[in-house]
């Protein structure tokens, strides 16, 4: 892919540590973001910088997985994302997130298909731009059933 793309996100502050998450596409709703209630200050109740990284990486990997499902045609009939982000000490200063856990539950429609869809896995481990994005270290492990 040679042509760049943009994704521009605006903040706008609504009181002390909660914002507003604000789209380009008008179309999009407005997301609430706050600093998370485990920091001082932090607002229960409201999506947070930490839940949006970690859902980034879940996301990614859900709509990369469906994108290569659809090139292999492995009959995909379930995908279930569970992603862990793990916020630790950074090496230098502060805190970053150390690692991220995803887990796939992929359903498929016939045992033929199985092999496919363990190369669809591999596909998304390898395109997933969010995780080839971060530093942060990502383990990847699934399961696919017959449904």
């Amino acid at each position: 892919m040679s042509e760049e793309h943009k994704y521009h996100v605006i903040i706008e502050m609504l009181e002390d540590r909660v914002g507003n998450y604000l789209l380009d596409d008008k179309d999009k709703p407005t997301i609430k973001i706050a600093t998370p209630p485990e920091f001082p200050g932090g607002k229960p109740g409201i999506h947070s910088p930490e839940d949006l990284f970690v859902g980034a990486v879940a996301g990614c990997k859900l709509t990369t997985f469906c994108a290569m499902a659809e090139k292999l045609d492995i009959g995909l009939k379930t995908l279930k994302i569970d992603a862990v982000g793990y916020l630790g000490q950074a090496e230098t200063q502060g805190m970053m997130f150390t690692k991220v856990d995803v887990h796939l539950e992929i359903g498929i429609d016939d045992e033929e298909n199985m092999k496919s869809a363990e190369k669809c896995v591999d596909l998304t481990k390898k395109y997933c731009l969010i995780t080839n994005s971060i530093k942060s270290e990502s383990n990847f492990t699934f399961e696919i059933t017959v449904v």
